[in-house]
């Protein structure tokens, strides 16, 4: 069944920029109904079950109790009688399904009373809607609703428990994210799959099939997608003609005759010991540069460096930690070296005493939460000390080497970095609107222009687009 059949039917709930979220006083019951039952209903069909087959019961009709109904908004509860909640089945690979009523108040009973103001009397301002799966976390949450202000946000486990009195929380309309999971849906980024396939990673799913994970089923992961890889190989390309161009680079008609070269040859990642994936076919695909620096003292690195990756030997080191995961790849070259605990990539990878400074497409830190297009910017200088640089969900950034670019919470899904795409994107702004410099060897100013980014005045030019997914 194609997306097409479920989803043109609630074409008109789902939000986009000519139809934002709603702004009333109340959850817009209907739209979020609306989409809420067909993602369960698409998952369902998807996975080879009868429609007649499923217990069309309302988790209100399952649940409801006289102290929920003192407890929840009318219009959550209303919500709560026009949603299918059926057992056993999960509603999606990040959220296994609707709460239950215990798990739908635990949140309210963890909370001390500073975290509730303004509303101190009120016990279960936020509660639990949706729970996270166990299989992705210990002690898991989910999606927490505010009563309040009507917003969501999914935290994931109640091992990081969010400070609700922030006001740099990310909140969204409970429409904004489940329109988010149907994009995923759409981008072919989640797949739901028929319960008779036994094994995943036989699947030819567009591609990233051997990294997806199984334990949501009928939902599955994949790492990348095509749609990914084209869309950062086509900013990649204008970036690198946009500094060509400003370089002055003359090409013979006979170089602009012929495929461009590549960043790396197959051949040299296959000795660098990096394993098919989206760094892989980046690299394997990209155009090479003739202009040395891709933006202010970032370079493009040699074939050698290519080849000596810092973490290449953390796989031998720890092969159970590392089963299933990817290692973080230095794909452009900065002068320097810091702790690798500073740069703050994950174990094993931190145990390596040093790394060199650069950009590193820094991949999913497990099997469960698998995003290949992640990466992470790390700079031999601290940002944070003037108080102006700011992560890009804008939170202030402490005195750190690698959180520029970096989404510190996701409202959406778990454990997220920066897409690779949007960092370059970023780089090709600030380019072609002229805030950086070109000459014949690329982007002026060193290493030291990054200091614009904690500053009152140029801060916000160091800002990658907030794609969450």
């Amino acid at each position: 069944m194609t997306t097409l059949t479920l989803f043109n039917p609630i074409e008109k709930h789902r939000v986009t920029p000519t139809q934002p979220c709603g702004n009333g006083p109340d959850l817009d019951v209907e739209r979020c109904a609306a989409m809420h039952n067909t993602l369960l209903l698409y998952g369902w069909i998807c996975s080879g079950k009868r429609i007649p087959d499923m217990q069309k019961k309302s988790w209100w009709g399952r649940h409801s109790n006289a102290e929920l109904k003192a407890l929840l908004r009318p219009s959550l509860a209303r919500y709560l009688t026009k949603i299918f909640d059926v057992p056993g089945h999960n509603f999606f690979y990040h959220i296994s399904g609707l709460a239950s009523r215990h798990d739908m108040l635990e949140l309210g009973e963890r909370l001390k009373d500073d975290d509730r103001q303004p509303l101190r009397e009120e016990k279960h301002r936020y509660i639990v809607l949706y729970s996270t799966p166990r299989e992705h976390v210990s002690h898991p949450a989910g999606i927490v609703y505010d009563q309040e202000t009507n917003k969501a946000i999914l935290m994931p486990t109640y091992n990081h428990l969010f400070d609700f009195k922030s006001p740099h929380l990310p909140w969204q309309s409970l429409e904004t994210m489940l329109s988010a999971y149907i994009d995923m849906v759409e981008a072919e980024k989640v797949v739901a799959i028929h319960d008779g396939v036994v094994e995943v990673s036989g699947l030819s799913i567009n591609m990233g099939a051997d990294r997806i994970a199984n334990s949501m089923r009928p939902w599955v992961m994949q790492s990348y997608t095509r749609g990914d890889l084209e869309r950062c190989l086509d900013v990649w390309n204008r970036l690198v003609t946009a500094l060509e161009t400003r370089s002055g680079v003359v090409k013979s008609a006979e170089d602009e005759s012929k495929e461009p070269d590549p960043l790396c040859s197959r051949t040299a990642l296959n000795v660098a010991g990096v394993s098919p994936g989206f760094a892989y076919d980046l690299l394997a695909r990209a155009q090479y540069s003739q202009v040395w620096f891709i933006a202010p003292g970032i370079r493009l690195p040699k074939v050698e460096e290519f080849l000596n990756q810092p973490f290449k030997h953390i796989a031998k080191a720890y092969p159970k930690e590392t089963a299933n995961m990817k290692m973080p790849f230095l794909f452009l070259r900065i002068p320097g070296e810091i702790a690798a605990s500073d740069a703050k990539f994950r174990y094993p990878f931190l145990t390596v005493e040093s790394v060199p400074c650069g950009l590193y497409v820094d991949a999913f830190p497990n099997a469960q939460n698998p995003f290949e297009d992640a990466c992470r910017l790390v700079l031999p200088i601290k940002l944070g000390s003037n108080k102006y640089a700011r992560t890009s969900d804008f939170r202030p950034i402490r005195k750190s080497h690698s959180d520029l670019y970096q989404v510190e919470i996701n409202p959406f899904v778990m454990r997220h970095g920066p897409k690779l795409l949007a960092i370059l994107e970023n780089w090709l702004e600030n380019i072609e609107s002229g805030h950086w410099a070109v000459n014949e060897r690329g982007v002026e100013g060193g290493i030291g222009a990054w200091r614009q980014a904690d500053t009152r005045e140029m801060w916000w030019r160091y800002q990658s687009k907030h794609l969450f997914v």
